[in-house]
């Protein structure tokens, strides 16, 4: 189950050493990524294999800490500066129930007013595309 974004501030918090060596070994790699991510691709990989939070690779084994982490980076979403839309992926929620999670980036909740919580609504435009308000505000 992907962590709330609650608990994985909390997460960095209490895990602050683990992440910026992830920090670091990223952006030796060249790979700038906010804190969120990289707690998010660490709690990933945990619960791959029934963990809550593991351990790191030894000090020396920064190449398999970055394998790791490629893989369990969640995408970024994108956006078009000149519509104002954004566009990410539906992931998979990594259950086997066939059930997707659409993340939405912390850019478009704070310009909406969205937060975690809130209630949405799904609907598919004529055009074919996903569109997504607020339950309450019809935004």
């Amino acid at each position: 189950m992907i962590p709330t974004l609650a608990e994985r501030q909390q997460l960095a918090k209490d895990f602050t050493p683990d992440v910026e060596r992830m920090r670091c070994c990223l952006e030796a790699a060249g790979h700038k990524v906010k804190t969120d991510r990289i707690v998010r691709a660490w709690a990933d990989y945990s619960e791959s294999i029934c963990a809550s939070w593991l351990g790191l690779p030894d000090e020396g084994n920064d190449a398999m800490l970055l394998a790791i982490l490629l893989r369990y980076l969640p995408p970024v979403p994108i956006k078009d500066a000149e519509s104002g839309l954004f566009v990410t992926r539906i992931m998979d929620a990594g259950d086997e129930s066939g059930d997707g999670i659409l993340e939405l980036p912390d850019e478009l909740l704070g310009a909406l007013g969205w937060k975690e919580g809130d209630a949405l609504t799904l609907s598919i435009s004529d055009a074919g595309e996903l569109v997504v308000r607020r339950a309450d505000s019809g935004t």
